[in-house]
């Protein structure tokens, strides 16, 4: 209820005319999208039942912006995604804030906001902006997305000009987030078929970014990063644990999280270079989690309708066990360790509202997978397609 107050009372914000009982357009910017995908592999699924070929792979969005004065601008994005068991199509507040644009060197936002993450993570929804379906999942977990996505709370940012040295611009930002029992982070609690997550205390989350726009035009190289103190995990066991029995309820302490990333791109007229390097790390009293990502993309624009990509992806499970022998000692294969992807995508852009996409995967290792998206064997090797039309205004 909260949350539907929340969003009625931005609307009427938004939309409210001097009378109060007519909504007016004027001075209002609206923009939104509307996407459906296809996915198959030839073996494992990749978060739906693609083996078998899904079509739960769709997202749409629809945002406002007004600016109140000269300084202050709102906004607010309606949000639905359905990928595999995930999201199912529920309607969210993607994003929704105040933006007090006081100087360049210094701005204020206050609200739901996008969380930096490497180049493109706040950006993450704009799929015209990119040649690829799915960015590169060493860096930018496609399952993770949602958490990802947003804190609630307030940030400062600006850009400092540096002369001949470029510009140097900057984003702290501090809040909390709301974490679904039910989703991917609830899922990857509960894959070694432990616990039962029955709720989460989520705490409090600092994030930052710092890009440097360097004098080479096109060039811009980038850190960000996320830190988070007082998380908690509500569980219940679904085994016996010593003298614990079956579905006793506790609390996991997350004693250390955080995630960064390192990042570089080179636009030089149609042709976008990047690469990113990411490294995590989740620390509770019953596990320890490291992981390190990293990829390398190019991408072309041949024509006006017609663009070309590539990338690399690597994803390492745990930095410290790049070979799987901590997973062989537990009797599982040693490729749960690790995931290789080189992924070659194709964008065809019919007009500027409609594009149509096609992406193939070569994949190497399942280290990205859900177990209980694949309850049986997984194969090493295996190749994953993906093809998307996308609709925006």
């Amino acid at each position: 209820m909260k949350k539907i107050s929340a969003l009625i009372f931005v609307i009427l914000i938004l939309f409210g005319g001097k009378t109060g009982s007519a909504i007016e357009l004027s001075g209002i910017d609206i923009h939104g999208f509307i996407s459906q995908g296809y996915l198959l592999s030839d073996k494992n699924n990749y978060l739906a039942n693609s083996e078998d070929g899904s079509f739960q792979f769709n997202e749409m969005g629809i945002n406002f912006s007004r600016e109140m004065t000269e300084n202050l601008r709102l906004g607010i994005q309606i949000f639905s995604r359905d990928f595999g068991q995930f999201e199912n199509n529920k309607v969210i507040i993607d994003w929704a804030y105040g933006d007090y644009h006081w100087k360049d060197r210094i701005g204020f936002r206050a609200g739901i906001i996008r969380q930096a993450q490497g180049l493109y993570n706040q950006t993450r929804d704009l799929d015209m902006l990119r040649t690829a379906i799915l960015l590169p999942p060493g860096v930018y977990d496609e399952s993770n997305r949602d958490y990802m996505s947003r804190i609630q709370g307030a940030s400062i940012y600006g850009e400092i000009p540096m002369q001949s040295a470029g510009s140097l611009s900057y984003m702290f930002l501090m809040g909390s987030k709301n974490i679904d029992e039910s989703g991917i982070v609830a899922k990857w609690v509960e894959s070694p078929g432990i616990y039962t997550v029955t709720d989460f205390n989520e705490g409090i989350f600092y994030n930052g970014k710092l890009e440097w726009h360097t004098p080479v035009r096109g060039l811009r190289i980038g850190a960000s990063g996320t830190k988070a103190t007082d998380i908690q995990i509500d569980v219940r066991t679904k085994i016996p644990l010593g003298k614990l029995p079956v579905g006793t309820n506790s609390v996991i302490d997350v004693t250390e999280y955080y995630t960064y990333a390192l990042s570089i791109e080179y636009i030089l007229k149609d042709l976008t270079l990047a690469a990113e390097h990411s490294m995590s790390k989740s620390d509770t009293e019953v596990n320890r989690i490291h992981p390190f990502g990293c990829y390398a993309s190019a991408a072309y624009r041949f024509t006006d309708w017609f663009e070309a990509g590539a990338y690399y992806s690597v994803f390492y499970y745990d930095k410290d066990d790049k070979d799987g022998d901590a997973f062989k000692q537990r009797g599982l294969q040693d490729y749960r360790a690790w995931q290789k992807d080189f992924a070659l995508s194709t964008r065809f852009n019919v007009n500027e509202n409609w594009s149509i996409k096609l992406e193939g995967h070569v994949i190497d290792g399942v280290g990205q997978l859900l177990r209980q998206e694949n309850p049986d064997d997984v194969g090493k090797n295996w190749y994953l397609f993906a093809a998307k039309v996308t609709f925006n205004f």
